[in-house]
């Protein structure tokens, strides 16, 4: 795929990783990075929280390493304009955070709860609201003098009758949205289903004249489906997400087929247990060892998915709450 801009920013290989709640940890977003993902942002953090809580509730969720990651990106969600200015100004003035690349705006979760409070997928049936959170994001950080592209994501749509929502993704695009990227699901669908190339086209149509690039996402699994995707979408770049828990291996695999070149082999048994210690060891880092190992057991599932004896794995893996219990379930020294 081609280089693009996102605002100041040159994107040389446009293959991300979605931010998915529960799996876009720090460490595993440095992982896939070295893996050949170009950003990799942030789970969604509530723009709300930072502004009446200030950063520390949500810190472990905003946590960016620029020197490793390169390119960073901080995901809020919200349904108040007056929220995002306060949590952009919060996080533009915390050491920690102030160095980030990329603020992006969710307006795609299909959760319940994000969606009753107006926020996530519910935006795409309050384009005005939806346009005016992204007139204040690029007015507060213009205020603050600094040069941060705000970039959406968001979906095809809030019903299941829609197919697209072109005038929705104009009207980010009119508020100065530098980056939009559709997942071709309605909220309906939430997760299941297929997800439509076809109302991604019609999105990305929508804004081919305002010169920003267009992401596309949903069921990229292997180099066969990134090929599809862009070829039905004519997008500029893509996001894969659930393709990419337990295996951030996906990077390598697409950028290498997309490129032209031969496709690397998925890791042997061993290399998979060692990722998996690797990204546990991460957040080891940051977090209480029973808290970081208890909210890991989601996650290991993924790496193991497959091998010889895996349910039986999965079983006790569920159980831990030591890191040393995870190396002897796992056979690793």
């Amino acid at each position: 795929m081609k280089s693009v801009k996102i605002g100041n920013i040159n994107i040389e290989n446009p293959i991300c990783l979605s931010p998915m709640a529960g799996f876009s940890s720090l460490p595993f977003r440095i992982i896939c990075n070295e893996m050949g993902a170009a950003y990799s942002p942030t789970e969604l953090v509530s723009a709300r929280s930072i502004r009446y809580n200030g950063i520390d509730k949500s810190l472990r969720y905003m946590r960016i390493a620029p020197e490793e990651e390169k390119i960073t990106a901080i995901q809020l969600f919200g349904s108040e304009p007056e929220d995002f200015e306060a949590a952009i100004e919060t996080i533009l003035s915390t050491p920690v955070l102030k160095e980030v690349s990329i603020i992006d705006i969710n307006m795609g979760c299909p959760v319940p709860k994000v969606v009753k409070t107006g926020s996530g997928s519910a935006l795409m049936e309050d384009p005005k609201r939806a346009a005016a959170i992204v007139s204040a994001c690029k007015k507060k950080i213009a205020e603050l003098c600094l040069n941060v592209p705000v970039t959406v994501k968001t979906r095809i749509g809030y019903n299941s009758e829609d197919k697209g929502k072109p005038e929705f993704a104009k009207a980010l695009a009119d508020a100065g949205c530098d980056m939009i990227c559709v997942h071709g699901r309605t909220r309906i669908q939430m997760y299941h289903g297929e997800s439509s190339n076809e109302a991604i086209a019609v999105m990305r149509e929508a804004v081919r004249g305002y010169n920003i690039p267009f992401f596309a996402n949903g069921d990229i699994t292997d180099v066969k489906s990134a090929k599809k995707i862009i070829e039905d979408t004519g997008c500029d770049g893509i996001m894969i997400g659930r393709a990419a828990r337990g295996n951030p291996w996906i990077f390598e695999q697409v950028t290498a087929g997309l490129s032209g070149r031969d496709i690397p082999d998925l890791p042997g048994v061993q290399d998979r247990k060692l990722m998996l210690m690797r990204e546990l060891e991460g957040r080891l880092k940051y977090l209480p060892e029973d808290v970081a190992v208890r909210e890991f057991r989601s996650v290991m599932p993924f790496y193991i998915k497959g091998l010889p004896g895996s349910a039986q794995i999965k079983v006790k893996l569920c159980s831990c709450n030591k890191a040393d219990e995870v190396k002897e379930i796992l056979g690793i020294d």
